[in-house]
């Protein structure tokens, strides 16, 4: 791939969910699932993430462009995104209870304090160190859970490309076979991964920009919906061009 194709193929990329009229209005849709998302908890997010496995499935079956497909099966759209979001919810289970655990071990100390005002009691600590332990216990949960983090986000996009590519809640757990494509093309997940953290990045960005204006601040919520529907589409078409790569290469029909 010269350096002119591949700048072309991520303009390309970055451009299709806002590439004609119809295009828009299917982003302004997912747009809307994003906002709704701050008002209903779960449900516009798992439509969300089904929409992205829907175009997923047309790079990896189809190997079709990246396009934004119809929203019209949306019993469809819904079981996909659930299966997707259960898988992931599995997998960042041990590394999000971690966090938790560890957030709660560092309030131990503070809570105790509390009880031990509440009781109006003077002398010694009446529990025998237990804030200690309970912060420096946070601090090691806490310091786990992050570190469990990092091979997460390495890990989740082939995963949810093979859920995505065999329409299979199970297939997340099949860990041979997308650990498989993963190897199959390492530069190409990694060429991903770094595009998809530096659009975050550039989100996180503009939205600091705007905090620091009164008038602006009111659009923040519209905007962020906006850039969340947007990046999850770009993401996914991101990985599902890696995961069709490392498909590609394993049969042998790689270029």
């Amino acid at each position: 791939m010269t350096k002119g194709s591949g700048f072309q193929e991520i303009q390309t990329l970055l451009s299709f969910p806002v590439g004609g009229p119809q295009e828009r209005k299917r982003l302004l849709v997912a747009a809307l699932l994003g906002f709704a998302g701050f008002i209903i908890p779960v449900i516009p997010g798992i439509f969300l993430i089904g929409y992205g496995g829907l175009i997923m499935q047309s790079i990896i079956h189809e190997k079709a462009q990246p396009a934004m497909p119809e929203w019209k099966d949306w019993g469809k759209i819904f079981t996909l995104g659930l299966r997707m979001l259960g898988a992931a919810f599995v997998y960042s289970l041990p590394a999000v209870l971690a966090v938790l655990l560890g957030y709660v071990g560092l309030m131990v100390p503070a809570l105790l304090e509390a009880l031990s005002q509440a009781q109006d009691y003077t002398g010694s600590p009446p529990f025998g160190g237990l804030d200690v332990l309970g912060m420096f216990g946070g601090m090691a949960l806490l310091g786990i859970g992050l570190i469990l983090l990092a091979p997460l986000s390495v890990m989740l996009p082939p995963m949810l490309g093979h859920v995505a590519a065999t329409d299979s809640f199970a297939a997340a757990f099949h860990f041979r076979a997308w650990w498989r494509v993963f190897r199959a093309n390492l530069g190409g997940f990694a060429v991903a991964l770094v595009l998809a953290a530096g659009l975050y990045f550039i989100v996180i960005f503009v939205l600091q920009i705007l905090y620091l204006t009164i008038i602006l601040c009111i659009a923040i919520p519209f905007l962020l919906a906006f850039l969340i529907a947007y990046l999850t589409i770009i993401a996914n078409a991101l990985f599902a061009e890696a995961y069709r790569e490392g498909s590609a290469n394993l049969s042998g029909t790689g270029s």
